[in-house]
């Protein structure tokens, strides 16, 4: 878990760097104690030697006093001391030193402590203590202190220090790496897979995190958000219910409507042939007739009550509620055709005639619901035909296009059929474009229509994989595109 490895290494970093820090402070506090020990430790030692040496001088001669020296130097291996003239101490170390420089002001120094090189080129530590000595010459005892101790001692400092450093980490690490994956890792891998689960549609609050900090009310809050979240799913399940339900009705109610207009053609057309019906029954009624001419008369009544029969069939076919069927392959023209034998009685009525146009090597096979695409055409070519005068034309034509879908989101050129319906009415208002596919909204007589017809017609298109549209031919009338997805070969 990247999150988890963050923060683990910078808790981590930062209590190493932390302890780093403080070892490196204590590291120069106990080397400063120690050499502070070690000059005192020079200071004392050289201030009795020195006493020593001055009595020994005045009471014995400087030969005594300098084989004191000596056997103080085999007594003690770690200081080494010397018999030095302070006249001779900026020839014997230079004039480098600071501690010196009261030599050049003055021809004595009571005492003074410096680090300096020996001819060996190492580092040692220089007490010079004055003696008092008879004479005019100022003389001093030079001690001399190795500084392999502060190396051992520093070497050991670094290496408790490091020992302590990495122990620590160590510890802190593991404290650290078990309460953050017991009270980090392990609630943020349940929050993130019930997040996914969620993604996925799985809404049951089962999360379940121990404890009292913010992960888990954390979890008590995606545990209410998927309550809420069933709770509106089931809600907007109903609605979607009531929707659907509400818009089947409002196709039932557009299917009724055009019932209703289609009704007044097709009575003229059930016309004829009841009077076909009626003379030849009277015939056979009223006048001797031969049994040939019997049977004549009534294959001619048979005819015409078949007739009727397909009329009355069409229609009520088509003001039946039908469940959705499953999409198969249909041609679009045979549906068209049967669409212009509905509509012709209506058309023929008001002198219009209906054309269909349909180019050479035209694919028209559609994978779709018959049905509900029966409905498509029917709602445009009847609004096509109410906007079209007396004596005019309504046009259907049929071709293959390429186009970037307007259902699809990945800009691929697709191959579509089109079906353009067009009719030679006023046209179309240019403020009515925006909302000629608005449910409700229409320009017709009362009685005339209900404004759901081109608003059903783009929803079903749309369950379809299609889509509608409408472009204004002012003052040639108006032009209905449909697209329908071809079936791929």
């Amino acid at each position: 878990m990247k999150l988890f490895s963050k923060i683990y290494i910078y808790l981590l970093l930062g209590i190493i760097s932390m302890l780093i820090i403080d070892g490196n402070l204590n590291y120069e506090a106990e080397l400063e104690q120690f050499d502070i020990d070690m000059a005192d430790n020079a200071k004392q030692i050289a201030w009795i030697v020195s006493g020593m040496i001055s009595h020994t001088w005045k009471e014995s001669g400087p030969e005594k006093a300098l084989q004191l020296i000596e056997d103080a130097n085999r007594a003690d291996h770690l200081i080494t001391i010397n018999w030095v003239w302070q006249d001779e101490l900026l020839d014997l170390f230079g004039e480098d030193i600071p501690e010196l420089e009261k030599l050049k002001s003055s021809d004595t120094v009571d005492q003074i402590s410096f680090f300096a090189l020996d001819k060996h080129r190492q580092k040692q530590r220089y007490t010079i203590m004055a003696v008092a000595i008879p004479g005019n010459r100022a003389g001093a005892i030079q001690l001399t202190q190795s500084l392999e101790m502060r190396s051992e001692f520093t070497q050991r400092m670094l290496l408790r220090s490091l020992l302590i450093t990495s122990l620590l980490a160590l510890i802190s690490g593991i404290i650290i790496y078990f309460f953050i994956h017991i009270k980090i890792r392990g609630p943020l891998e349940k929050l993130s897979r019930k997040a996914i689960e969620i993604g996925k549609g799985n809404l049951v609050p089962d999360l379940e995190i121990k404890g009292d900090d913010e992960l888990v009310g954390l979890a008590r809050i995606m545990n209410d958000m998927c309550t809420r979240l069933l709770i509106a799913k089931e809600k907007i399940h109903f609605e979607n219910l009531a929707r659907l339900k509400t818009m089947e009705q409002l196709r039932h109610t557009e299917k009724l409507s055009t019932v209703g207009q289609i009704a007044a053609g097709i009575a003229h057309e059930i016309g004829t042939p009841l009077n076909v019906v009626d003379g030849r029954a009277k015939m056979i009624i009223s006048e001797p007739l031969e049994h040939d001419e019997i049977v004549n008369c009534a294959k001619i009544i048979k005819t015409q009550a078949e007739r009727i029969t397909l009329i009355i069939r069409q229609l009520l076919d088509y003001s039946r509620k039908k469940k959705s069927h499953p999409r198969t392959l249909e041609s679009v023209d045979g549906i068209i055709n049967q669409v212009f034998h509905l509509l012709s009685p209506i058309a023929a009525k008001q002198g219009i005639a209906l054309v269909l146009n349909i180019a050479p090597e035209t694919q028209m096979t559609c994978r779709m619901d018959p049905h509900q695409i029966q409905q498509v055409f029917m709602n445009v070519i009847m609004n096509s035909i109410q906007a079209t005068p007396k004596d005019k034309n309504v046009v259907v034509e049929i071709s293959n296009t390429r186009l970037k879908s307007m259902i699809h989101t990945d800009d691929q050129v697709r191959k579509f059929l089109r079906i353009d319906v067009l009719d030679e009415g006023e046209g179309i208002p240019e403020s009515y474009l925006q909302e000629i596919f608005t449910p409700f909204f229409t320009t017709k007589q009362i009685g005339l229509g209900t404004g759901l017809g081109l608003s059903i017609a783009r929803e079903l298109l749309e369950e379809q994989g299609g889509w509608i549209e409408v472009e204004n031919r002012r003052p040639r009338g108006a032009r209905f595109s449909i697209f329908l997805g071809l079936e791929e070969s």
